[in-house]
């Protein structure tokens, strides 16, 4: 598999053959993204852009999301966002609402992370998702300052999903943005990886989007952004939120 994996966005770091200028890349119907208008507002101020740095490659960014857990502490992203290939991310911190150098609700340093193991073992896909505890601000916890999204399991892989990140490339990761779209079933390329396949989704957002919540309903994540292919700039892909993920996420603080 050609797999585009989204973790370095900073400074145009490429990890695993990172889509090569992939936000130019030509939009086709039902794929484009579009900015988010008011990316500190109520409904969209739980999405936020994670900083770190990795010890070999150097700054990255990825996309996360508040969640709402018992400590009101922890930030949801994919697996990559916080350690890829025995490469620990450092110095990682969750900036909610970030928009154009902008800190509306100030920066939340992390203090721990909690990976799946099928992740760290082996990277496979089908188990990129990470979550992060952070700190507290000025403002007091993470939920305390912008709340937290719910989440959700064993939905249809064909549901409707507003797709959000913070992709690099030509937008440079400035803004967060968001794509209005479907889940196409699964990626035939994963059915054999141990766990549920993948879902895709049309989305043409490029680096920096990883981690980026998928939400369905208006209201639940269930999805987070994971990787493309290199000759498909259109196509997203995320872990399918099932039994393994769903019993990972309720044992977070």
């Amino acid at each position: 598999m050609q797999v585009a994996r989204f973790l370095c966005a900073a400074a145009f770091v490429l990890i695993a053959g990172l889509f090569p200028a992939a936000a130019d890349a030509a939009p086709v119907a039902g794929a484009s993204s579009l900015p988010v208008a008011e990316a500190a507002s109520a409904e969209n101020r739980t999405n936020g852009k994670i900083f770190g740095f990795d010890p070999v490659d150097g700054p990255y960014t990825c996309s996360g999301t508040a969640l709402a857990t018992p400590s009101g502490s922890i930030v949801l992203t994919a697996g990559h966002c916080v350690v890829e290939g025995g490469h620990w991310g450092r110095d990682i911190r969750f900036v909610p609402a970030y928009d154009h150098g902008a800190h509306p609700y100030g920066s939340f340093v992390a203090e721990d992370v909690y990976t799946m193991s099928q992740w760290r073992r082996s990277n496979n896909p089908d188990f990129d998702v990470a979550a992060i505890r952070v700190k507290p601000n000025e403002l007091g916890t993470l939920g305390e300052a912008v709340g937290g999204r719910e989440w959700t399991t064993e939905r249809s892989r064909r549901s409707r999903f507003e797709i959000f990140g913070y992709p690099a490339a030509g937008l440079r990761g400035q803004s967060l943005r968001a794509c209005l779209t479907r889940g196409l079933g699964s990626d035939p390329l994963t059915n054999r990886l141990g766990g549920p396949p993948t879902v895709p989704g049309l989305c043409d957002m490029a680096g920096g989007a990883s981690g980026g919540a998928w939400i369905v309903g208006g209201r639940y994540v269930d999805g987070v952004t994971s990787y493309g292919y290199e000759h498909e700039h259109t196509h997203l892909y995320s872990p399918y939120f099932g039994g393994a993920i769903g019993r990972f996420l309720a044992s977070l603080p």
